[in-house]
This record gives structure tokens, sequence and C-alpha cells, in this order.
């Protein structure tokens, strides 16, 4: 079976299982056939619905602060829709939090597996790395965000977290990398000329 049909099916019956009172059996002239271009239509609208209720849910656990179901429920979304790369960056953050990073980890490189040219992942990757001091990781998780298309801001994370882990010349290379994409960043300008300076001062006369 197709696995959209087949959410369809499960979804169908956990609405119909929730629901009160007696199921009656459709008549047998309703169950035809549909082409299935149609079925994976009414499949794909019935994942949005299931996918929608979750959200609301979590919304609702995160405020009254039940991480635990919160995870369990993110799980859900991320089996559903692989490329719910929100849902993927949440979960990762929440279980960092939750000091469960083994499991972290494995969210963040299974979201990556799903979304290879996704810059979103790697970039909240890179973060999970940075907070814990692992700057080697992180810069390799900034590095791929920044070629993946992350946004300006973003990409400032790649040199300042080179900076952070001593390696100043390569940190003042992608500043001026940024600031050739991005002519007139001043985050970056800023950082070149402070650099330049440093280096300047630390070449023998």
């Amino acid at each position: 079976m197709h696995r959209g049909i087949l959410l369809a099916a499960i979804a169908a019956c956990v609405v119909l299982s929730a629901a009160p009172g007696p199921v009656r059996a459709p008549a047998a002239e309703t169950l035809k056939p549909i082409p299935a271009a149609e079925a994976e239509k009414r499949a794909d609208k019935t994942r949005d619905l299931v996918l929608d209720l979750i959200a609301g849910q979590i919304d609702t656990f995160w405020h009254a602060g039940k991480w635990a179901e919160c995870v369990r429920l993110l799980y859900q979304r991320i089996e559903l829709d692989r490329h719910d790369t929100d849902a993927c960056t949440d979960l990762g953050w929440l279980l960092a939090n939750m000091n469960r990073d083994a499991e972290a980890v494995v969210v963040f490189r299974a979201g990556i597996v799903d979304n290879p040219k996704n810059f979103d992942i790697h970039h909240h990757f890179g973060l999970f790395y940075h907070r814990r001091h692992k700057y080697d990781e992180a810069i390799e998780q900034f590095r791929i965000a920044a070629k993946n298309g992350a946004p300006k801001a973003w990409q400032h994370m790649l040199p300042g977290t080179l900076e952070q882990a001593g390696r100043k010349q390569e940190a003042l290379d992608e500043w001026r990398q940024l600031l050739r994409r991005f002519p007139g960043d001043p985050v970056a300008n800023q950082h070149v000329q402070k650099l330049e300076g440093e280096m300047e001062k630390g070449r023998p006369a």
C-alpha cells in the first residue's frame, strides 16, 4: 500500500475510533476505487490535517511545561513528514535542553540525511555544538549552512566561531568572503579591520 494512502487510512481509523456512538459501515456502492492521483491528494490532505492537530497539541503542552509530551509529538511530526525541518530543529533543541545530547545528535544527523541541502538544520546543529564549546564541530556545521545559502546574519557564525577557536587567519578569510557576497556588511567590515589590525601588530618589524 502506498505510504500516503496508509497514513490516510490510519488517520481515518483514529478519527472514527474517537467518534461517539456507533459507526455505520459505508454502503458498498461508495467503496469504489479512485484514481491514484486522487488518492494521493486525499492522503496529503489527511496528513496535513493530522500535522496541524499535532502542532496545536505541541503548543498546548509547551505552554504547560510538559516537555516529554512535546518530544513525543515532535517525533510523530517527523515520522509523518521527514522534510519538516522546523520539527527537527525544535526537537533537537528541546532534547539538548533536557540534557539528552546523544539523542539530539541523532535527530540532527537524521534530519540532515533527509534534507541534505537545507541550511536550517546545519545552522542549529552548529549552535548545539557552539553552546558546548565544541568549536571545531560547530565550524563544520556553520560552513555547510553558509554553503547552502543561510541568511547573512547566520553566516556570521562561521568566521565568528573561527575567531573564538583562535583560527584568526581562517576567520579573516571568511569575513572577507562575506564582504564579497554581501558588500557593505558592517559586521563583516568591522571584523576584517579588527583582525587585519591584530595580525599586522603581530608581524615582526
